[in-house]
């Protein structure tokens, strides 16, 4: 609201006010900012985004990892969302990928998006940031790795899917986290390392047939033997956990799975081995390989070096008209 005083003096001063709607920038990051997430892309802070509006071929040619038989388009959309259409990711027996190579290492990175679950079983369906060394721009395996490939080649993942009875066909009925880094814990399985699961006791619930906002932030560790990296993750911008040295208090279990509850504070991780690399990719997939195959929507992606928010849905509150007031001519 602005102000002005009259440049008159009448025996009393006369205050003019102008009035306008103002926006109420209740969300927070980077998304407050851009009402329906229009311009967003400019911000100086974000890496890549994409809100899957223009066609398939299009927006797919920036990304790689997935073929067309495996990506499609929906009219379906959250609410808040400024555009008329997601993508649909289809598992078709294998995977459904949206992978992109970011253009340097980030040693913090925000990740981003809309997703809608239509079924409860896919295996390993979510958002996912990584990094290799080097650098690739299509998506490599990652199960069974502790951090390095047999050639000595560096990785890490950390992702936000599905959970439950992975690899059986029995209904999935929460969210957890699927991380491979170089100091994972706990025993391997035949000689290998699967991704670990950071979020069990918070059972996240699954929200089948809903749209969230999903948000995850990866701080890499700043040493090359380091343990102060860090894992955050929030739904529709509320926070489900950070993981940070000394908080929160828990335990890894004999399967190298985080219980938060009793215990000592976490540890932090250590991402990586060797700072030459870092966070250089993120994808988006829907992988099933067993039971009823579902697909799955993803729309309004951004990924930021720092916090991104839910979309500004642009709700405005007009102040009240100010009232006892004189008009002098």
């Amino acid at each position: 609201m602005a102000a002005y005083f009259s440049s008159r003096w009448c025996g009393t001063c006369v205050l003019m006010l102008c009035y306008l709607p103002i926006p109420v920038l209740a969300q927070v990051g980077i998304a407050a900012k851009y009402v329906r997430d229009i311009g967003i892309g400019s911000d100086p802070a974000v890496v890549f985004s994409e809100n899957f509006e223009s066609s398939l071929t299009t927006f797919s040619a920036r990304f790689t990892g997935g073929g067309i038989s495996g990506i499609g388009i929906s009219i379906d959309h959250a609410t808040a969302s400024g555009g008329v259409q997601s993508v649909r990711l289809m598992p078709d027996g294998g995977n459904g990928t949206l992978y992109h190579q970011l253009s340097t290492n980030y040693d913090l990175l925000y990740l981003r998006y809309y997703v809608k679950y239509l079924g409860n079983v896919s295996h390993h369906s979510g958002g996912y940031i990584g990094g290799y060394y080097p650098p690739t721009s299509f998506p490599q395996g990652d199960a069974g790795l502790r951090g390095v490939r047999p050639n000595g080649d560096k990785l890490f993942i950390s992702g936000f899917e599905q959970e439950g009875n992975q690899g059986t066909g029995v209904p999935n009925v929460r969210l957890g986290t699927y991380n491979n880094w170089i100091d994972m814990q706990g025993a391997a399985f035949g000689g290998q390392y699967y991704g670990r699961d950071l979020l069990v006791t918070e059972n996240t619930p699954l929200r089948v047939n809903t749209w969230q906002c999903v948000e995850m932030r990866v701080k890499m560790n700043t040493t090359s033997g380091g343990h102060d990296g860090e894992l955050q993750y929030w739904i529709n911008d509320t926070q489900i956990q950070n993981f940070i040295p000394g908080s929160p208090v828990g335990t890894y279990d004999s399967t190298g799975n985080w219980i938060t509850g009793s215990g000592s504070g976490f540890p932090g991780l250590q991402w990586r081995d060797s700072l030459v690399y870092g966070a250089n990719w993120i994808k988006i997939q829907n992988y099933s390989d067993v039971g009823t195959m579902y697909d799955v929507l993803f729309d309004d992606l951004v990924v930021a070096t720092s916090r991104i928010g839910c979309i500004n849905a642009g709700s405005v509150t007009r102040p009240a008209a100010p009232t006892n007031l004189r008009v002098l001519p």
